[in-house]
């Protein structure tokens, strides 16, 4: 079993910090309508999402040691990073202690993200047939997440936590 190049695992967690960024700072941007105790969740949790995803799709793209990294293992770790840093978020920001802007608590977790992402893809990488989730149901996990935005925006104004 070879070991894969450095030089890999660093395009991986470089895409994946892109993709992280870009997502992060585009759901963070609802921040200008949500309340923060809606915003965090949802933005963390389709970050942590497209991350893992991207993450373990760049690992078994391009790697060659024969090994396969399971797509659900790894979005499970990502979401849970996402509930736990949302919830960090939500504690500090209620208790009024945000030391930083919107922008740069966005860039923080999207790191965190990424760097998540990509030591879950190194480290469960497995020999063994892994049982991959179907197209079908991460097609449903993504369509899940996009659903979840109009929807949270629907429910937010009918109890008067969204607005502009």
């Amino acid at each position: 079993m070879q070991k894969i190049p450095v030089h890999i695992w660093l395009i991986v967690l470089g895409l994946t910090l892109i993709v992280s960024t870009v997502t992060t700072t585009l759901l963070f941007t609802l921040g200008l309508i949500l309340i923060e105790f809606l915003l965090y969740p949802l933005a963390l949790t389709i970050a942590a999402l497209l991350t893992g995803l991207t993450a373990v799709w760049l690992t078994n793209r391009l790697s060659q040691d024969n090994l396969q990294t399971p797509t659900a293992a790894v979005v499970r770790w990502c979401e849970a990073t996402a509930v736990s840093l949302s919830l960090l978020l939500i504690l500090v920001n209620a208790l009024g202690r945000l030391p930083f802007p919107v922008i740069y608590v966005s860039s923080i977790t999207a790191i965190i993200l990424s760097l998540v992402a990509t030591y879950a893809a190194a480290q469960l990488r497995t020999a063994a047939p892994v049982e991959q989730p179907t197209t079908r149901r991460i097609v449903a996990w993504l369509v899940i997440a996009f659903l979840a935005v109009p929807l949270i925006f629907i429910v937010a104004a009918r109890f008067g936590w969204a607005g502009a």
